[in-house]
C-alpha cells in the first residue's frame, strides 16, 4: 500500500481507498519551461508542429475533447484518475448503502498547483464525472485545468470558475453511484492515447496535445526556436511594399547541384 505522508493525508477527504493511490507524487520539470510554452499566441499548433518535428507524443482534435468555453489554454504535468463503470444498478447500490469511490477531490489534493488533472472514465460517455462542485475543489487547489475523458455538467458555473476543462460529452446526469475510483496517478488511457502521470499536458482552443515528460524539454525548445523564426516571418509579411517584395525577402537561396 502507497504510503500517504501527513502533508498529503490533510489535503485527502478519504473517500479514496489507500490501496488505489498509486503514487502520491509524479515527476515535473522546472515551471519555466510551462511559462515559456504559455508566451506563444498559438500553443496547441506550435507545440504539435514541434512534436512532428521530433516524432512524439499524442494530438487530439476537438472532435474528439472540446473546450467548456472558448479562449481557453492549459499547459501542466498530469495526475491521473480511472473510472470504471460500476456492476450493478444505482438503485441497487443506494438500496445496499455499497459506497463507490468518487475520486475527484483526493486526485486534486494529490496534485500541486500547476497540474491537469486527466480522467479516464472506461469508455463512459453518459455520465457526468466532473461538474461545478469539483471545478471550484480544483481551483481552490491551484490545478491548471481539467481533461475528461467522459462527460461533464455545471458548464455555466465551470466558465464561472474559469477553469479550463476538456471533455468528450456533457449530461446531466451524475455519476455518483455508476462509476467506481479504482487507481489514482497510474497510467490511463484518453481517447486511445496512453497517458502516464507526470506525462505533459497542453491545450487551447485547437486542440490538445500529449506530451511523454521526458521529451517535454525538446518539445519546448523545439517550439521556441520555430516561434522565433515565424516572428521574423510575420514582420516580413507587415513590412513588405507588396507581394513580389514579400517573395523576394523570404525567398531561400537555390543550392547548386
Amino acid at each position: 500500500m502507497t504510503v500517504i505522508p501527513d502533508s498529503v493525508g490533510r489535503r485527502l477527504t478519504g473517500r479514496v481507498p489507500h490501496d488505489r493511490i498509486r503514487a502520491v507524487d509524479v515527476p515535473r520539470h522546472d515551471r519555466s519551461l510551462v511559462e515559456q510554452l504559455l508566451t506563444l499566441p498559438d500553443l496547441s499548433s506550435a507545440v504539435a508542429d514541434a512534436m512532428d518535428e521530433i516524432g512524439i507524443g499524442t494530438v487530439l482534435g476537438t472532435s474528439v475533447l472540446s473546450p467548456v468555453a472558448p479562449g481557453q489554454r492549459l499547459c501542466g504535468p498530469a495526475v491521473t484518475l480511472r473510472y470504471v463503470r460500476a456492476t450493478a444498478d444505482p438503485t441497487v447500490i443506494r438500496s445496499a448503502r455499497r459506497h463507490l469511490a468518487v475520486g475527484d477531490r483526493d486526485l486534486y489534493g494529490l496534485a500541486r498547483p500547476g497540474d491537469v488533472a486527466v480522467f479516464d472514465c472506461s469508455g463512459n460517455r453518459d455520465w457526468a464525472v466532473l461538474g461545478g462542485l469539483s471545478a471550484l475543489w480544483a481551483a481552490k487547489a491551484g490545478l491548471a485545468g481539467c481533461v475528461v475523458d467522459g462527460a461533464i455538467r455545471d458548464s455555466d458555473t465551470i466558465t464561472e470558475v474559469a477553469l479550463p476543462v476538456y471533455s468528450t460529452s456533457r449530461s446531466p446526469r451524475a455519476a455518483r453511484h455508476r462509476v467506481d475510483a479504482v487507481a489514482l496517478n497510474d497510467m490511463v488511457t484518453i481517447a486511445g492515447a496512453t497517458v502516464c502521470p507526470g506525462d505533459y499536458v497542453i491545450a487551447d482552443d485547437d486542440g490538445i496535445c500529449l506530451v511523454p515528460f521526458e521529451d517535454f524539454p525538446a518539445v519546448v525548445a523545439s517550439a521556441t526556436s520555430a516561434q522565433a523564426a515565424e516572428d521574423v516571418l510575420v514582420e516580413a509579411i507587415r513590412t513588405s511594399t507588396d507581394i513580389e517584395d514579400l517573395v523576394t525577402r523570404t525567398k531561400v537561396p537555390r543550392v547548386p547541384d
